[in-house]
């Protein structure tokens, strides 16, 4: 779209002044820097890959990590890529089924299993599009609710200090914590404008400055690294290919693609834009390309960030020039550690003050669309309470599935996964044949 073709009202189209861009995109990439770094480094803790091998690894993670942004927000011609304020990075679903490959055949089989995979989601990824009709406003409303209560966890043990910290829980840490939530509430409330919009980033750059006085932020982290890493395919040697690696891979990618489906709708109610058919196929061809070039760039698997949806909510910009911004951010840190080693000092309680507020931000915009739903009707009010129940449940007792066979366990220890699958049955189940239930799916054709 040509920015003479541009509404005055197309926020998601709107281009901003470039200062406020870079800024915009800094606090993005904040946001999600701990869950993009993350993967890589629990995996290959896991697999026993060297401390160069493990930076290689986060360094290539941040590369790839950009390009799929920009992908996913420009977009490759009417085909690919969702064209919304959304940013991509490595799943966590990916990373028990990895590991257990990575152990047993070698990171090279890894790869290969994740090249294969994001093939078939290219190919399958039309056919999805076919059975939107089981994601009804139900349906999709549960799925991005639990999405946001699921993660609340996540910023809480932030909070704390991160799982296994040992000095999780101190009052220090709490302090630290609500401090950061405190300046987000606070910018929120009295600031108007661009400087509202970066409550967050206000809230983790004055966190880690008061951090930094207590003693919890460790420079040396910026000093030790290098200033250029260059990214280059195949680390760790050409693919290998194993039919049961790829058959794993496979399902962890299509469970993905039901939980993007509901942050891409979640990203749509936040925009104010409806989401098609065509919509969630290109997004899903978007993530499936990301994540061949994370099998040839010793990446990940990828998918539309979660976080990054309360944050949209949270600053209500909705512009894609905001992400791609990101995007280009996250491919400078891939190439510069210097630069990248400077998000790292950040402190868990600073990241958690801010993600905790965020991320429940997803599950309001999840309640926000379960408004429209009819709960005179019984059907919807089993579907809304057994789905949040199941997820809820997985989330707060992860060690209920540890009986089940691995290949169960790799798919479904995922509150949301779970909850979304749930959802989707009881839904197929419940209300068939009711002519009545609204869908937030336009199934008719658009223009591109």
């Amino acid at each position: 779209m040509s920015q003479n073709n541009i509404k005055k009202d197309d926020k998601v189209n709107e281009m901003l002044p470039v200062s406020q861009l870079a800024i915009l995109g800094l606090q993005h990439v904040l946001a999600m820097y701990a869950g993009a770094v993350a993967v890589p480094l629990i995996i290959g803790g896991a697999v026993g890959l060297t401390p160069e091998q493990l930076a290689f690894l986060v360094a290539a993670d941040l590369f790839t990590c950009g390009i799929a942004t920009l992908i996913q927000a420009i977009g490759i011609g009417p085909y690919v890529g969702i064209k919304l304020p959304a940013i991509l990075g490595c799943t966590f679903a990916a990373v028990g089924p990895l590991i257990i490959i990575g152990k047993s055949l070698g990171m090279q089989t890894a790869y290969g299993s994740i090249i294969v995979a994001a093939i078939i989601v290219v190919l399958v990824a039309p056919l999805y599009g076919k059975i939107l009709k089981f994601f009804p406003t139900v349906v999709t409303g549960t799925v991005v609710t639990m999405i946001g209560l699921s993660l609340v966890n996540v910023g809480v043990t932030s909070i704390g200090g991160g799982s296994g910290a040992k000095d999780f829980g101190s009052v220090d840490n709490l302090i630290l914590g609500s401090f950061v939530m405190i300046i987000v509430l606070i910018s929120n409330k009295f600031l108007r404008g661009f400087f509202q919009a970066i409550s967050v980033l206000n809230g983790i750059i004055l966190g880690t400055i008061v951090a930094a006085f207590m003693g919890k932020v460790d420079f040396s982290v910026v000093t030790n690294a290098k200033w250029i890493s260059i990214v280059h395919p195949f680390n760790f040697g050409l693919p290998q290919f194993d039919i049961g690696s790829i058959i794993m891979m496979t399902f962890v990618m299509l469970t993905v693609m039901i939980e993007s489906t509901g942050t891409f709708l979640g990203i749509g109610k936040v925009c104010e834009k409806v989401i098609t058919e065509k919509d969630i196929v290109r997004g899903l061809r978007a993530e499936a390309i990301s994540t061949f070039l994370g099998g040839i760039f010793n990446s990940f698997p990828y998918t539309t960030f979660n976080q990054n949806l309360g944050l949209l909510a949270l600053s209500k910009v909705k512009s894609r020039f905001v992400v791609i911004a990101s995007g280009i951010i996250l491919i400078s840190l891939g190439l510069i550690p210097k630069f990248a080693a400077l998000a790292t000092i950040i402190p868990q309680p600073v990241i958690g003050g801010a993600t905790t507020i965020m991320f429940a931000m997803v599950a309001v915009a999840g309640f926000q669309m379960l408004q429209s739903v009819d709960f005179n009707n019984n059907a919807n009010m089993m579907i809304v309470a057994c789905s949040i129940g199941i997820g809820l449940g997985i989330t707060a007792v992860p060690t209920l599935l540890d009986q089940t066979p691995t290949f169960f366990k790799s798919i479904f220890s995922s509150g949301i996964v779970s909850a979304s699958v749930t959802a989707v049955i009881l839904n197929a189940f419940l209300n068939h044949g009711n002519r009545n239930i609204e869908s937030n799916i336009k199934q008719n054709s658009v223009s591109e």
